[in-house]
């Protein structure tokens, strides 16, 4: 692992391989350590970029307001990184979509893994809201517990190894979004504008994932224009870890299937 400074912040990043890039993007709560086992299998006729997201891993956290998209289009541009696919999960995606909209030309594609949709309705608290809510309440550590505890994750804990590694990931976070105020500035909206993402999408959704994550990944792929859904079998919200095979067979292909 690399660190760049850029956007007002230190990033931990790592590069690996070299031809079309790929930008992996990661999860809340989460660092890049989530795409270990799409390093190898994708690095082969690729350059692949991961990094921590400002205020997770190895990264500084925020100390003036700041949007990820912003800190992505920064990185890309120290790196002489252009027109990347983005692969990310859960958040990630979130800020892949984003960067979609306000960098159409500097995207390749898309792959959403277990996507969110900021504002759309959910029939129970959305999932890192309750888990802020409990680490507010009761404190950080007891705010990991509830969030590894929490349904999202179920599915994980059918492989021991992908359990350790969430985990992992979830004691490594510093629980900085729970205790102080994030200076996130707000992005484009992207529930009203999925009709103008102009870059092929793959939104990837795992079966096992709860409902709410599960609807707006069929929402998203059916209005954008060039969007396709594909359910990954015996996997939930983390699917890229609890089906790691065809994980990265699909990015694969479609990288292929977009190739310029």
């Amino acid at each position: 692992m690399s660190f760049l400074d850029v956007a007002g912040g230190r990033f931990r990043f790592e590069e690996a391989g070299s031809g079309p890039p790929i930008v992996l993007l990661h999860g809340f709560s989460f660092d890049s350590g989530l795409w270990d086992p799409q390093i190898q299998p994708l690095r082969h006729g690729h350059r692949v970029l991961r990094y921590d997201l400002r205020g997770f891993g190895g990264s500084a956290v925020p100390t003036q307001p700041y949007r990820h998209i912003d800190d992505l289009h920064a990185i890309l541009a120290e790196l002489k990184i252009e027109h990347p696919m983005l692969v990310g999960l859960s958040l990630g995606s979130n800020i892949a979509l984003a960067y979609a909209l306000e960098h159409p030309d500097n995207v390749a594609a898309l792959v959403l893994a277990s996507p969110g949709l900021p504002g759309h309705p959910w029939a129970v608290q959305r999932p890192p809201e309750a888990a802020a809510a409990y680490a507010a309440e009761h404190g950080i550590d007891a705010g990991k517990q509830f969030w590894l505890a929490h349904p999202i994750f179920a599915s994980v804990n059918s492989s021991p190894d992908v359990a350790a590694a969430v985990a992992g990931m979830v004691s490594r976070y510093s629980g900085w979004h729970w205790a102080q105020a994030d200076m996130q500035l707000p992005g484009p909206d992207v529930r009203s504008s999925l009709e103008a993402v102009k870059p092929p999408v793959l939104v990837l959704s795992g079966e096992h994932d709860v409902e709410g994550y599960r609807q707006i990944a069929a929402v998203i792929a059916s209005r954008v224009p060039r969007g396709g859904l594909v359910t990954v079998a015996g996997a939930g919200h983390v699917l890229n870890l609890e089906q790691p095979a065809e994980f990265n067979r699909r990015v694969l292909e479609f990288a292929s299937q977009t190739a310029v």
